[in-house]
């Protein structure tokens, strides 16, 4: 009698779990074709966005500004975007692909990736962006103090692009929403400590200088 109740169980465990496998298959067959499909269009998108940076001369106009290649290795911004391109397909279709096989939980995490990633494309082009202009500051602050001496020139140079490549990092990390209010704590300290710092190197370095503008100043609203 156990026995016998015994096998009556395990065919009805065995019976649910076929039934329940076979009721499965047409969500597993439509998952798959879904998640296929998406793959053959984030192949397609990859090919068609870094076609069109390629056909635009992407690399070529940024690499008049030098941000080709950072820290002696090669960077492809082409290749670069066209990932996010793909990835976000691919992601997009996903979705679909889990719903179909009712894994809720990972879709949920999905649909928070879907709605980052703008914020990574964003983060990217600021970056591209910012490096250029950086570059232009070297540029424009090296000619404007050439008259200065090359080292000195160089200098000022180098301190107006990390300025501005310190600022586009901050821009960077707060589209990310990395730390946003530390990143603002930590902006303001950083601004507060150069002006200081230029505040007592004028004081103590300058102050003949400080006493000349100032005189002219003066003699200026005298007149």
């Amino acid at each position: 009698m156990i026995l016998e109740d015994l096998s009556v169980a395990v065919s009805s465990v065995v019976l649910n779990s076929i039934a329940t496998f076979v009721n499965f298959i047409p969500a597993l067959v439509g998952g798959l074709i879904v998640l296929i499909i998406g793959l053959v269009v984030s192949v397609i998108v990859y090919r068609a966005v870094f076609g069109v940076l390629k056909v635009i001369q992407l690399e070529k106009f940024l690499a008049k500004y030098g941000i080709v290649e950072i820290e002696g290795r090669d960077v492809e911004w082409s290749e670069i975007l066209a990932e996010l391109a793909r990835w976000t397909v691919i992601i997009v279709f996903l979705v679909p692909t889990l719903s179909a096989w009712k894994l809720g939980a990972v879709n949920t995490v999905l649909n928070r990736v879907i709605l980052y990633i703008p914020n990574v494309i964003v983060a990217v082009i600021l970056a591209m962006v910012g490096l250029v202009i950086a570059r232009l500051a070297y540029r424009i602050a090296h000619g404007a103090s050439n008259n200065l001496g090359k080292g000195m020139a160089h200098t000022i140079g180098l301190i107006a692009q990390w300025s501005v490549m310190i600022f586009v990092g901050f821009l960077v990390l707060h589209q990310l929403g990395v730390a946003q209010e530390m990143l603002r704590i930590l902006f303001g300290g950083i601004v507060a400590m150069f002006a200081l710092a230029g505040g007592l190197a004028f004081g103590f370095g300058g102050q003949d200088t400080a006493k000349q503008i100032t005189e002219s100043i003066w003699s200026k609203f005298k007149k």
